[in-house]
Order: structure tokens, then C-alpha cells, then sequence
């Protein structure tokens, strides 16, 4: 069966003044649920409910969310991680996406920042934790007239069947910066020090910039050395609590990123990062 894995995990170094990122255009790729397309559709926001039955809601976007069981936990918020089992389907019902295709009772969601196309955030700002959907996304909302080539057609409604099975915690949390532990080797690997070099491939991505960086596209892996400067401090950090073959999500507050300056026209002043990152190779310092 031909499919896309589209769910999770980009550093290329302009110089050591500017601590290394590049924008490329974004490809789906392995390990990757995408985001936004090509296109670059803005998220509406402020939607107006159009219509609201027992069962079911109609937005002004033309989002139509169907409830299968109200959940009674927490309404979703922007920001947190969640643990979603979903499906994407084509109005005729074939999946062409879902945490089972990578054999995945679910996967994990960054609620509002653009992880998938804009439907999708549309629809999550009337969910919480426990609700059981279907989610009819028009085209402008999901794949809009690019599609995938091989597997959604230009200008298909997608139906998203998703359950919304919990919360995910941060397994750290340091200087404001929040590190969740998505997936780990059954035998891990070696911890991270100074000095270390480390051989990773990511995304990095502000509310503004969905992906504006994807070592997977390069289809080479970032190396660095640990305390060599050429990363935010954020991030430094962060890899001191992570070990060879693990794969994390980590949230970066702008103070341990870019600050009041941004950078250049790709990370606004004052915003947050969101890095989704699969730690390669740990060689250490001897």
C-alpha cells in the first residue's frame, strides 16, 4: 500500500553570529505528520459556529465536527501535547494516514501550532480530552488544489476521525523550556555532555514560521559539538537531557531562543521555537 507517514521530525549553519537555521520549501517526508502545504494557508481564527446540533457543529470555514462520545476532560489548549489515535481519509474512506500505518497505538499533537494543515487547529479549539470525532475539512483547510501526488487528489475533503486520549506531560522541564520524551531505543544509547559531538535531524518552527527549517528535506543530519555556540541556548540545554536514538519535542520560550532580536525574516522577535528532533549518533568527547 502506498502511503506517507506523516507525523513527527533542520539545522544548516549560516555561521556561528547567527546560530544556524535555512528555510527550504517543505516536502512530506518519513517520521513527518505534515504540515501546512505548500501554500501556506493561514489558520483562521475567531471561528463563528454556523450551526450546533446534539451531536455536531458547523464553523463558518466549513469545518464540521460529529461526536461519537463527549469527552468530560479538559478543553484543549494551545501549546500542550496531547495523544491523538486518528485516521485522514478521503470522502470515499480511504486512510491515507493514521498512527497505525506506523504501528502506533497514537501519536503525539502541538495543539495550535500547525502540525498538520489548518483544519485541523481549527477544529481542536472546540475539542478536550475524551472526545471521540469526525471532522469533515474542506480542501482549502486540508490538501487545497496541490493534493499529494499518489495519494490526495487537487481540491479533496478530507474527513479526520480522531479521539482525543489524553494529555502528555513534559518528562523536563528546565528555565522555562519543556522537553517531552515522544519515543526512545529499547536499549538506549549514550547520554549527552559538553563537548560531545551529536548527529540529529529536526524541524524547527515558530507560530508564524510552520517548519522554517527541516534537516529531513537536506537529507543530511545537523552535526554539532556541545558548547560550541552554533545552537540557541534553549536547545543546548535541552540535548542534556536527551540520549542517542531518542526522539523528542521541545518547546522553547523566546528568552532561550532569539529574544527581542528574531531572526532575520524567519522567527519574529520575541517568539517561541517548537523543535521536533531525532537524536543520531553520540560520539564522545574522550
Amino acid at each position: 500500500m502506498k502511503y506517507i507517514i506523516l507525523f513527527a521530525l533542520c539545522f544548516s549553519i549560516f555561521s556561528c553570529e547567527i546560530e544556524g537555521v535555512k528555510t527550504e520549501d517543505e516536502v512530506p517526508t518519513e517520521d513527518s505528520l505534515s504540515v501546512v502545504d505548500s501554500t501556506k494557508q493561514e489558520k483562521e481564527s475567531a471561528e463563528t459556529v454556523v450551526e450546533e446540533k446534539k451531536d455536531s457543529v458547523q464553523l463558518d470555514s466549513g469545518v464540521k465536527i460529529t461526536w461519537y462520545q463527549r469527552g468530560e476532560g479538559p478543553k484543549l489548549s494551545d501549546g500542550e501535547v496531547i495523544k491523538i489515535d486518528y485516521r485522514n481519509k478521503l470522502e470515499d474512506g480511504t486512510v491515507y494516514d493514521g498512527n497505525h500505518l506506523v504501528k502506533k497505538p497514537y501519536l503525539p499533537f502541538v495543539v495550535g501550532w500547525s502540525q498538520q494543515t489548518p483544519g485541523w487547529d481549527i477544529a481542536m479549539e472546540h475539542l478536550r480530552v475524551g472526545d471521540d470525532v469526525d471532522i469533515f475539512i474542506p480542501s482549502k483547510l486540508a490538501r487545497g488544489e496541490k493534493g499529494i501526488k499518489g495519494l490526495v487528489p487537487p481540491n479533496a475533503n478530507n474527513i479526520l476521525s480522531l479521539r482525543v486520549l489524553g494529555h502528555m506531560e513534559p518528562m523536563k522541564v528546565v528555565d522555562g523550556i519543556k522537553i517531552w520524551k515522544v519515543d526512545e531505543r529499547k536499549n538506549p544509547g549514550d547520554s549527552i555532555d559538553f563537548k560531545d559531538e551529536v548527529y540529529l535531524d529536526y524541524w524547527a518552527s515558530t507560530k508564524s514560521n510552520p517548519r522554517y527549517d527541516n534537516s529531513y528535506q537536506r537529507k543530511t543530519p545537523f552535526h554539532l559539538v556541545m558548547g560550541d555556540g552554533n545552537i540557541v541556548p534553549g536547545l543546548y540545554k535541552a540535548l542534556h537531557f536527551a540520549r542517542e536514538g531518542d526522539k523528542l519535542l521541545i518547546m522553547i520560550p523566546a528568552r532561550e531562543a532569539y529574544g527581542s532580536k528574531g531572526l532575520k525574516d524567519l522567527v519574529k522577535p520575541n517568539e517561541d521555537l517548537l523543535y521536533d528532533i531525532r537524536v543520531g549518533r553520540v560520539v564522545k568527547q574522550e
